[in-house]
């Protein structure tokens, strides 16, 4: 009875040791469950979907870019960029080793890659359907594939530098994509690459994600086909001359609207990576200053006649071809005499010009440059414009007014000298020059409306070198930009460069130019012309002259402008006139006769 007594009590301690042991393993465990799912839920939870998701940012679809009449310029399309889940590759050394030979990126940097922490990383951006499918049939553990948005031009180099470009990560890095960056593109979405049941990743493309909207279409003031003409006619004469580069702009004189900028060689934005394009890419018809020689003669021109410092029938003696101006020598391309005003700009005679030029004041003189625009920017709606170079006359030497008078000792940008025609071709206005028309999205329009028009001349004036820029091309420097059917204007320009060894202005490297419009009696387009160091024909009007003819004249039938009726011509002789020694009268030909009917038509005496 005792033992037995003993042994229960015994027996009930074992139990309640036991139970107790349970207890404790219970409250252990329950309060392992509530760390895990109360106190450690975040935690556990960002592992979790860390394991079965990666997270990757992608860039919606831009908005396009579009000519004057809706043609693309600019679009998006899909394409396959590769990443990696670096804890899921099996063998990097290897698979580096793959990849370095289908993706041609540096080992080292695939590598680094591969041996990162992170949960997500890029392998290759944007790369090429032949390349993914290459990836593909390789299966590579960790190794998958996302549908990007990437920037495309269909036209390819066609106004590249105007377009600008766009990075991997669709941020606008040049031209219209950067200017407008904000609205070509939409907000980046950030999406989830999940795993599905068996722990296969879900390959997400564009069908699979969720609507986002894209950004806002942007329409330019360019013509495509004008951009093609001018890209084209710039890019033989180039080639023909052996010259280092040339450009062509066309505007619309009235509303400052750019039709075409054509710069060669051309860039191609879908190759921007492509270290041979990168020299190429800057816009130079707004980044560029240089000096523009005899073509500036027109703000001269304007000046003296604004002023009224030239009496009708005035002449100057041009020295028969060479002059001193104190230790400095002047002399002109032929031995000029007597000529009147006109025929000075005609013939682009540098002695008659700073003879001329000695009727202004330095301080009227530099206020008409001003007022033209030159030596600030015109504010087009491009990145990276030069405001040229203009110094006050308080800075001026001794033979500055002089070498202004001849479009020397000052930068201008192209799009400055294009701009200044214009207001010469629309009656005296001075325009802002614009390449963005309106933007669009969701068939809603947001119109660009451009700055003020400044007043710079009166009518008068302009009627009158109108005039004068119609000799130039029926008699004078000009003759090669005539165009069958039409009254063509404008002036030509050799500006030589200066040399970068010895100082001073090279013999051999010169800028050749032509800047005019037409028709002279009611002006469309104002083209210009630069092509730098040809190696033959050096000269402006046989440079870059018949570049204008034929840019204006296919301008002229593709904006069916009629032809001028009023003037029933032969086309003049394409070699200037050679004037004697002793000439002093003014030649009577079908080409002067052809300008006094235009400066009839003017109202001109």
């Amino acid at each position: 009875m005792t033992r037995g007594r003993r042994q229960r009590p015994f027996q009930r301690d074992r139990l309640l040791v036991v139970m107790g042991l349970f207890a404790a393993g219970f409250l252990l465990i329950l309060g392992r469950l509530y760390g895990l799912q109360v106190g450690g839920h975040a935690k556990w939870y960002e592992r979790g979907m860390r394991q079965y998701n990666q997270h990757a940012t992608l860039q919606p679809e831009r908005g396009e870019i579009l000519d004057r009449h809706g043609r693309v310029l600019a679009t998006s399309v899909a394409v396959p960029s590769v990443y990696a889940v670096p804890r899921e590759i099996e063998q990097p050394e290897q698979t580096a080793d793959t990849l370095t030979a289908l993706l041609k990126t540096p080992d080292e940097t695939l590598r680094r890659r591969l041996a990162s922490e992170a949960s997500f990383v890029w392998l290759a951006r944007q790369v090429s359907p032949g390349t993914a499918t290459q990836l593909r049939e390789r299966r590579l553990p960790g190794v998958d594939f996302v549908t990007e948005m990437r920037r495309y031009y269909p036209k390819h180099h066609l106004a590249g530098q105007l377009l600008g470009f766009v990075g991997l990560d669709g941020q606008g890095l040049g031209g219209v994509e950067y200017v407008y960056d904000r609205m070509l593109r939409a907000a980046p979405r950030r999406v989830r690459l999940q795993r599905d049941a068996m722990g296969r990743r879900v390959r997400l493309t564009l069908g699979t994600l969720p609507e986002y909207p894209r950004g806002t279409d942007v329409h330019l003031t360019i013509d495509e086909r004008l951009q093609h003409v001018a890209e084209k006619a710039i890019a033989a004469q180039v080639d023909e001359l052996e010259a280092k580069s040339g450009l062509v702009m066309v505007m619309n004189p009235h509303s400052g609207d750019m039709l075409a900028m054509a710069s060669y060689p051309f860039f191609n934005p879908n190759a921007f990576r492509d270290a041979a394009q990168q020299s190429w890419q800057r816009n130079r018809g707004i980044t560029d200053p240089v000096e523009p020689g005899s073509t500036f003669k027109v703000v001269l021109a304007a000046a003296v006649l604004e002023e009224r410092l030239i009496e009708p029938g005035e002449t100057f003696f041009c020295e028969n071809g060479e002059a001193r101006r104190g230790r400095r020598r002047l002399r002109d391309h032929h031995p000029y005499g007597e000529l009147n005003f006109e025929e000075v700009l005609a013939y682009s005679s540098n002695i008659g010009a700073v003879k001329i030029a000695e009727r202004l004041t330095s301080d009227v003189f530099y206020d008409y440059m001003r007022r033209f625009g030159f030596g600030r920017r015109t504010w087009i709606d491009l990145p990276g414009e030069d405001a040229g170079h203009l110094r006050p006359p308080r800075q001026w030497s001794t033979f500055s007014h002089d070498s202004l008078a001849l479009g020397q000792e000052l930068a201008v940008t192209p799009i400055q000298l294009i701009r200044a025609f214009a207001a010469i071709a629309n009656g005296g206005w001075l325009v802002q020059p614009r390449v963005v028309a309106y933007m669009e999205k969701d068939g809603q329009r947001q119109e660009i409306v451009p700055g003020p028009r400044q007043r710079i001349l009166s009518q008068q004036t302009t009627n009158r070198l109108t005039s004068i820029l119609s000799s130039v091309v029926s008699y004078g420097t000009g003759q090669a930009a005539a165009i069958e059917g039409y009254t063509a204007t404008g002036k030509t320009g050799t500006a030589q460069k200066v040399d970068p060894v010895r100082g001073g202005y090279s013999r051999d490297r010169v800028l050749t130019s032509f800047a005019g419009y037409v028709p002279a009696e009611s002006p469309q387009i104002v083209v210009l012309v630069m092509v730098d160091e040809p190696q033959r024909m050096r000269w402006g009007g046989t440079a870059a002259a018949p570049v204008f003819r034929q840019v204006a004249q296919q301008a002229m039938h593709y904006l069916q402008v009629p032809p001028s009726q009023m003037y029933d011509l032969p086309l003049p002789a394409t070699k200037a006139p050679d004037i004697g020694l002793r000439q002093a009268a003014r030649p009577r030909h079908e080409a002067v006769r052809h300008a006094s009917r235009v400066a009839r038509w003017l109202g001109i005496n």
